[in-house]
């Protein structure tokens, strides 16, 4: 039998996901201990929906606190010949047990499976496994260059620093725990699996590995509300690493491999927070890194073995910093130290052209004057001139023209930008040099943390549509490219003057989902709505078919879906794989119809839409969505934001929601319930997108009223003014 030893303080979202897994196992001589640790969650419906497919046993924590407490309790009541820990944020693919176990001989004493991390929640993993798999032969090895079946090698290579030593993603025969009185300090809170596992690594007779089994190691997404372990300040946590060193070495005893590789982690301790300190401001420095940590690092220092401090390891100039603070001389340390950093950024600024850039406006542009009349404007990344950027834009020129320098980032040779400007590229010198010296920046997006950003600057971040799908804070979990998104965007808005506004509930949302000050989000409307009041709004549509190439006797279809968050290539890039049966579409509504594609500014999939001739018309690269709005006589969307601003023409509108549930209750989560509160139909098949078309008429009769709340709400105040009382308030100290 199998003693899985489960811990639960909080984080009650998580912990379903694990003792799920668990009950998924193709292994039946399980049995879970789960130990409570004074938490104040309410278990009851998930136990008593798992305990009977678990053989569930319940303790409670009561004398001590903390995980190591809890895993020693655990570990007292185990009842199986061997023993496991599974964190209650972690999760195990369905055959990790079964795997794990036909590993085991007479003589073994430890397997250890693969290790993967992710920020998915285990269904949404699962699949992407499932799908990996289907389509190789074997079975991919997360690290190849290490030897997956040397256990040292392996926790050499995947474990260089002392909180990531740890006991998880193992199989352990509960007999090594008791023969050689191996259990966890209960006094610590933080780093107290080094010690467990550098002694279990000195007694096992030997280790198998298991490539087919993965410990799937979820991370936290927002460390700032819900740090896990590794991710608390620290102040807090670092009185406990020079006793989990100390802890450590003592367990290693004479095995001269684990301490020299114990020497290599306490060097990293060393050379990488004296660097942060030469980095930051000394008040900084000293609310993280008190005077403890001088002491402590330093009387340590001395007995490190210098020989196992190896160039593969630290260059020469980073074995100097770990000397001189053997020595005791914090100062001789600072000074290697610069040397060390010197030497980085040196090498970064030669190699890397926006590191140059950046160190240039550091220490040269932040130099000069901030200019009062000089504005920035940046729609999706300096990918086109359009959104609310352009018009507010659009207004100054028109009613300001001289007042102001309008600086535009653009990344691509061709954009036309109407009025006097100059241009720059995203993150070349001039961009650089313009950021730093303009008094006002206009963002539709996130502005890059890598742009130093001067006191005296104002950021209007005007966002780009009204939310339906949950956004950042509000999302349970995040399952795009970077697990680091909300802490990303936290740093971002914080640094947010003006937040714009469309509507009530906009200002609702963007409060919670950004973290963001009431005061700040001005509830103005969105200027790139202003040309859906145009009184010429029908002159203007037929220019703009003209300019698309779309002939003026068909009405037009705007497909514009958005992105899926799993389905990335990296941050930023994402892929789309199109669900619209295009070629019955055209054989349906050929004669009647054409049909618009315009995928989200994330997706670089390139469509090919010529064997479609001139039914379909790619408007992905075209750069203001306005126009097609304007053009455009049904809009079928999905979860885009798209429908809120169109919603303003009183148009139809169609939601092609093939993969609802996917995205409802794994990807994102909606604010809205989508089959009660949205002006069209829910479509789940192609046929039914077909049926729809079809009896438009019909819908836009049955959709009349619930259109007309829907406008009411979320359209109330869009008027075609929203430009001049943006412009009139967060630019009036220039005008």
């Amino acid at each position: 039998m199998i003693s899985i030893i489960v811990t639960h303080k909080r984080n009650t979202h998580y912990i379903k996901d694990c003792l799920e897994s668990i009950a998924e196992q193709n292994y039946d001589d399980i049995e879970t201990i789960l130990v409570l640790d004074h938490t104040e969650d309410d278990l009851t419906d998930l136990i008593n929906s798992v305990k009977d497919s678990i053989n569930l046993k319940l303790y409670q924590l009561e004398d001590a606190e903390g995980v190591s407490a809890a895993r020693n309790l655990g570990l007292s009541k185990a009842g199986g010949e061997y023993v496991m820990f599974l964190d209650n944020d972690d999760y195990l693919t369905p055959d990790y047990l079964a795997s794990m176990m036909e590993k085991f001989d007479e003589k073994t004493d430890m397997v250890y499976s693969q290790f993967r991390h992710t920020w998915f929640q285990k269904s949404a993993f699962n699949k992407a496994q499932q799908e990996q798999e289907e389509n190789e032969d074997e079975i991919e090895e997360t690290i190849s260059q290490y030897n997956f079946d040397d256990v040292r090698e392996y926790m050499f290579f995947k474990y260089k620093r002392l909180e990531k030593l740890s006991v998880l993603g193992a199989i352990y025969r509960k007999s090594l725990f008791i023969e050689h009185n191996i259990s966890f300090n209960n006094e610590q809170f933080y780093f107290a699996d080094a010690k467990v596992l550098v002694g279990l690594l000195t007694k096992i007779r030997a280790a198998k590995s298991c490539a087919e089994a993965i410990y799937v190691k979820r991370s936290h997404n927002d460390k700032n509300e819900n740090p896990s372990l590794n991710q608390i300040a620290k102040e807090i946590t670092m009185p406990n690493y020079f006793v989990a060193y100390d802890n450590a070495m003592i367990a290693a005893k004479g095995d001269k491999e684990l301490k020299d590789h114990l020497n290599v982690i306490l060097g990293k301790f060393i050379v990488k927070p004296f660097l942060r300190k030469i980095r930051n401001p000394k008040e900084e420095w000293n609310d993280v890194w008190p005077n403890e940590y001088y002491q402590g690092i330093s009387v340590r220092a001395k007995e490190i073995n210098m020989k196992a401090i190896t160039h593969k390891n630290f260059n020469r100039l980073e074995k100097n910093m770990i000397k001189a603070c053997g020595l005791g001389d914090i100062d001789y340390t600072y000074k290697k130290g610069i040397k060390v950093l010197f030497r980085r950024k040196w090498k970064k600024m030669l190699t890397n052209r926006r590191v140059f850039n950046k160190t240039i406006t550091i220490y040269v542009f932040s130099r000069f004057k901030t200019r009062n009349d000089w504005i920035v404007f940046e729609s999706f990344m300096g990918r086109n001139c359009s959104g609310q950027p352009k018009y507010i834009y659009k207004y100054l020129q028109e009613n300001y023209p001289n007042k102001f320098k309008c600086i535009w980032v653009v990344d691509r040779r061709g954009v036309k930008i109407p009025g006097k400007h100059v241009t720059c590229k995203r993150f070349g010198i001039r961009y650089y040099y313009y950021m730093n010296r303009s008094k006002y920046w206009v963002n539709n997006m996130r502005q890059p943390l890598s742009v130093p950003r001067r006191e005296e600057t104002i950021m209007l971040a005007t966002w780009h549509g009204t939310p339906l799908k949950r956004l950042v804070f509000d999302m349970d979990d995040v399952h795009s490219a970077n697990p680091e998104y909300k802490n990303i965007v936290f740093k971002q808005t914080r640094e947010w003057d003006y937040l714009l506004s469309d509507n009530p509930f906009s200002t609702e949302k963007f409060q919670s989902c950004f973290r963001f000050e009431k005061e700040k989000i001005l509830e103005a409307g969105y200027p790139a709505n202003d040309p859906l009041y145009s009184p010429n709004k029908e002159e203007e549509a037929i220019a703009i078919k003209k300019k698309l190439g779309i002939p003026l006797d068909k009405k037009v279809i705007l497909y514009a879906p958005t992105w899926r968050d799993d389905n990335f290539y990296e941050a930023g890039q994402y892929g789309f794989d199109l669900a619209l049966d295009l070629d019955r579409l055209k054989k349906e509504f050929g004669d009647e119809y054409v049909v618009l594609l315009r995928l989200h500014y994330f997706v670089v999939e390139k469509m090919d839409l010529d064997k479609y001739g001139d039914f379909t018309i790619n408007g992905c690269t075209y750069d203001d969505i306005t126009d097609l709005y304007l053009v455009s006589d049904i809009l079928i969307t999905d979860y885009s934001s798209v429908f809120f601003d169109y919603a303003n023409l009183e148009r139809p509108i169609l939601y092609y929601a093939y993969d609802i549930e996917k995205y409802r209750d794994v990807l994102r989560g909606f604010y809205l319930d989508m089959e009660k509160d949205l002006p069209g139909p829910i479509l789940l098949t192609n046929d039914d997108v077909v049926e729809a078309i079809k009896n438009i008429d019909q819908i836009e009769a049955d959709y009349k009223e619930r259109y007309q709340q829907f406008y009411d709400t979320y359209c109330c105040i869009d008027d075609g003014h929203a430009a001049q009382r943006v412009v009139e308030e967060v630019f009036a100290d220039a005008l």
